[in-house]
């Protein structure tokens, strides 16, 4: 009864403390939405934030939570790790489908036969992994625990490279690597170098569950609201963002593609939906066909929910720091608000609180 009763208040008290909607796109149900779930999981405050390719349509955040806020994001940094991955595919240091052996030669055998795809679709032979000591070991580097995993990790038992899909973290561990040595740098500085200065993000680096240069790939990163919107914005305007080409509009597309297909799934999270659809670092929503334009989204543990809509060509982020575990009880909320956001977007022009960007048509500006 107290925990009903303390809910009830958050829901009066936790208002939005810095708003600025969009004339015609505000959302309202999605902001009533969002402020039940905070006050139903007791969490201090949120962002939330939704965008369209010419800029931001609405930003608040609740309670204790500013545009200063940063907060680790969880697996929501697979997808800030596959944006990475892609520049260096784009830029031709990493072939997705060659073998991990031909950059890293300590991965023989059975190991050595994994390609960037299968390690960023989570189809490589690893995963149900979050308690693997080569990447959550803080002492360590990237370098060191990636040899460890070559040394002494075998693959899962009764696991084969390309046989089965199992969502875990170890593999993209591999990939960073990978990175770092086809670039000849760390993997943090690169990241920053080649897409945080140019988009304009200062908040995200990979210290989200303390420092650390055991960078971990699939889940260690921290960010604010709008530094993780900036990436998203640049996804969903065909690869350009705050004035500068990050991808082109045809490598973005690796991120539509379905690498799960009729692979038995090993393990997947609870709070994901079946029929499970992965596309590379991030969760294709299964609300449409797979030759229409997708939802990806790449949803953390402590709820941080980025997506991004190439059919409508928006984007959003819905911003908490709850505790481990929680998707399983508000993944039913963010359906509701993703599904209320879109019929809103759909049935209204909705007008950017502000120009971030000139918009990026398919077929404009590709190379």
């Amino acid at each position: 009864m107290n925990r009903i009763i303390c809910n009830l208040c958050l829901i009066l008290t936790i208002a939005p403390v810095s708003v600025a909607w969009a004339e015609v796109c505000s959302f309202p149900s999605a902001r009533v939405e969002f402020s039940e779930l905070l006050a139903f999981e007791g969490v201090p405050g949120g962002g939330f934030l939704v965008g369209g390719r010419q800029g931001v349509l609405m930003e608040s955040y609740y309670g204790s939570y500013s545009a200063a806020t940063v907060v680790p994001v969880a697996s929501a940094t697979k997808l800030l790790s596959a944006t990475r991955v892609l520049q260096a595919v784009e830029r031709g240091e990493i072939n997705l489908d060659t073998a991990v052996s031909s950059y890293l030669p300590e991965f023989t055998g059975d190991k050595g036969a994994m390609t960037t795809r299968q390690m960023f679709s989570h189809t490589a032979g690893y995963g149900d992994d979050t308690g693997a000591t080569e990447i959550s070991d803080m002492t360590l580097t990237l370098t060191e625990a990636v040899s460890q995993i070559a040394c002494c990790r075998p693959l899962n038992s009764g696991y084969t490279v390309g046989g089965q899909f199992s969502y875990g973290g170890v593999s993209m561990h591999i990939a960073g690597r990978i990175v770092e040595v086809v670039e000849n740098g760390d993997w943090q500085a690169l990241w920053q170098q080649e897409l945080g200065a140019p988009l304009g993000i200062s908040s995200i680096d990979w210290q989200g569950l303390g420092p650390t240069q055991n960078y971990r790939i699939a889940g260690g990163a921290r960010s604010n609201l709008k530094d993780y919107a900036r990436l998203l914005h640049m996804l969903s305007n065909e690869g350009r963002g705050n004035g500068q080409r990050s991808l082109r509009a045809s490598t973005i597309q690796t991120l539509w593609q379905d690498n799960v297909g009729n692979l038995p799934v090993a393990y997947a999270p609870p709070s994901i939906a079946t029929p499970i659809r992965y596309s590379f670092g991030g969760w294709l929503y299964n609300d449409r066909p797979l030759e229409q334009a997708p939802l990806v989204h790449s949803l953390g543990a402590f709820g941080f929910f980025p997506w991004v809509d190439f059919e409508r060509h928006i984007y959003g982020v819905f911003m908490i720091r709850s505790d481990t575990g929680v998707n399983n009880a508000m993944i039913s909320a963010y359906e509701s608000m993703l599904n209320s956001i879109k019929s809103e977007y759909d049935a209204n022009a909705c007008t950017p609180m502000h120009w971030d960007d000139e918009i990026y048509v398919d077929g404009f500006e590709m190379f």
